[in-house]
């Protein structure tokens, strides 16, 4: 039968009739092998991905075993285990601070890294109660051991959210041979899932859903919600009981359920197809195949010309000019990049484009910023030197003047000139040359000082010099040694009726330069001693010194600016006996 021999509409009428009883029968033949075929890819999906999944936490384990041995191994830790409160405790903190913070920059997922002793509990994940509940879970065990799925206990409102894989590991002593393979305390490692390398479906995907579960009943679901994979748990029964080796399947009213256990670590991956959904899906897809097949071949020539045109080639365009920049990044010199094809694309265009612009405007803004902060804190340093310089109390320059002038009254005598020598050269060294000057030099200062005071009392002081020579050319800052001295002749040897002795010496003791003032003066009382050890002891910034050994603290405080607390001056006295001075600093190498 010829259709021509029909009427137009008749023969549209017999070619739709034809064409929707094969849509009917494409829709039925459809759904079979689809219904069919959907239930195969499920399962092997949901078998591929549990096995993906299983050597993903293989690797996972591998890598905390790895972390484990690298921190085991690690001195700080194990002192901060010995002796968590001592004097060295802070820098054992740091240490360790500084290797988690590393062990966190290089693994994502790391969210807690945990320490328990029998004094020490530290974790910003856990309590301590919970702490010791690990502790005691692994006690007595070697390796890395696993403790499931955990959430924080925490109850304050900056807690963190989700759950963690958590694993510890026993730590034993290794690097002190006292406590050598003593059993010191526990660390305790957060693995967040969500963050984690594991590349598994994390978003909602078709008919199967996998949740992570361990022994004790808590999951973690990749891509369901905690509702549905609680519904899922709680139809697999107990996981125990015929997952041991090998991957079981259990078939509910709901779902085809594929339970993977991970070896030696507590943790089954559930693979759960709903069947519901996977009819639905089945359906939906028969339905679109149907009409994509009426429509395809009318529309799929134009369709794909205008993607090509519009989408394709322009994305191809921008993916080569992204390359272009990720090759060069601080280049900051792009080309600007014309693109043809649909709105959205050229608005992406240009929006990029604005965002590069922004980005080398901060990038300029910021390192503007760090040099003006970098420079303005050089010079707040050096004001701070500057200004405790010029604290330094002149009085004994008056004095020397006064000395002079009645000198010069009452008879013209060669002292005239040995005084005026000796300021003269202490008004240079004050106001001229380098910050940093050579012991040597800093003694010929202090010896023009004693020249003036031994004119102005001729009967009253005696000076012992005791320098050895290898010390005479180490640096130091300059002014450290004249006040001292300054203080132990104003304070102990001036009060004194009698004639004083002042003793100056200097010696290299391992990595530090000591410098002895010793005077046999008055002595300071016990009260002004008190006092002024807590100033010395307590000094952590600029102060406007007032009162007695200004010199003293001025000193303290250079020395605290240059050197470090590690640094300083220590006081000895006894009323009646005398004062000792001790200045240690570092020993450098000597000025070029």
């Amino acid at each position: 039968m010829k259709l021509s021999k029909f009427s137009i509409k008749k023969q549209f009428k017999i070619i739709l009739a034809c064409l929707l009883v094969l849509c009917f029968a494409l829709a039925t033949i459809s759904y079979m092998a689809l219904d069919n075929l959907m239930v195969k890819n499920a399962t092997a999906y949901a078998r591929n991905t549990a096995q993906k999944f299983d050597g993903e936490m293989q690797y996972l384990f591998k890598r905390i075993d790895s972390i484990f041995t690298s921190l085991l191994f690690d001195q700080n830790i194990e002192r901060l285990m010995l002796s968590p409160y001592t004097e060295d405790t802070q820098r054992y903190i740091n240490s360790t601070l500084v290797q988690f913070s590393s062990y966190s920059i290089m693994n994502q997922d790391i969210s807690d890294i945990a320490l328990i002793t029998d004094e020490l509990s530290w974790s910003n994940f856990f309590d301590s109660k919970t702490l010791l509940k690990f502790a005691q879970t692994i006690e007595g065990k070697y390796g890395t051991q696993s403790f499931g799925i955990q959430s924080t206990p925490l109850k304050i409102s900056n807690a963190p959210e989700g759950q963690r894989l958590v694993f510890g590991r026993n730590v034993y002593g290794m690097h002190d041979s006292a406590h050598y393979g003593e059993h010191l305390g526990s660390i305790i490692l957060s693995i967040d899932p969500a963050k984690s390398p594991i590349s598994l479906p994390r978003a909602e995907r078709g008919s199967t859903s996998f949740v992570l579960a361990d022994s004790d009943g808590d999951i973690f679901p990749f891509n369901c919600s905690a509702e549905i994979g609680a519904d899922i748990l709680a139809q697999s029964g107990q996981l125990s009981e015929f997952c041991q080796d090998d991957t079981c399947v259990l078939e509910t009213q709901d779902y085809l359920i594929y339970i993977t256990p991970v070896p030696d670590a507590g943790y089954y991956m559930i693979s759960a197809i709903d069947r519901q959904a996977l009819n639905h899906d089945v359906i939906q897809a028969t339905i679109w195949i149907v009409m994509v097949v009426l429509a395809a071949f009318s529309i799929l020539v134009a369709l794909m010309y205008t993607i090509l045109r519009n989408m394709v080639t322009p994305l191809e365009q921008f993916s080569r000019y992204i390359q272009q920049i990720k090759e060069a990044p601080l280049s900051g010199q792009y080309k600007e990049l014309v693109l043809d094809g649909c709105s959205e694309i050229r608005t992406l265009n240009q929006s990029f484009a604005e965002l590069l612009e922004e980005e080398e405007r901060l990038t300029a803004e910021l390192y503007d910023a760090t040099v003006n902060l970098y420079e303005t804190k050089l010079g707040k340093k050096q004001a701070e030197l500057d200004f405790l310089r010029s604290q330094i109390n002149p009085h004994f320059l008056y004095n020397a003047l006064e000395s002079i002038r009645d000198i010069a009254v009452e008879q013209n005598t060669p002292e005239i000139a040995s005084i005026a020598g000796a300021m003269g050269k202490l008004f240079r060294y004050n106001v001229k040359g380098s910050a940093i000057v050579p012991l040597k030099q800093e003694f010929e200062i202090t010896q023009a000082y004693l020249d003036i005071q031994q004119a102005r009392f001729p009967d009253k002081l005696n000076v012992i010099y005791s320098i050895r020579e290898n010390v005479k050319d180490v640096p130091m800052i300059k002014f450290l040694l004249q006040p001292l001295v300054e203080n132990a002749v104003y304070h102990g040897l001036e009060p004194k009726s009698e004639k004083g002795t002042l003793f100056i010496g200097a010696r290299l003791q391992e990595d530090a330069l000591l410098i002895t003032i010793q005077d046999d003066g008055v002595g300071i009382p016990a009260g002004q001693l008190k006092t002024l050890r807590e100033q010395l002891a307590g000094m952590t910034r600029v102060n406007d010194f007032t009162g007695q050994h200004v010199g003293l603290l001025n000193v303290q405080h250079r020395i605290l600016l240059t050197y470090g607390v590690q640094y300083g001056i220590t006081v000895e006295s006894q009323e009646g006996i005398g004062t000792r001075v001790l200045l240690r600093i570092p020993y450098e190498k000597k000025l070029q």
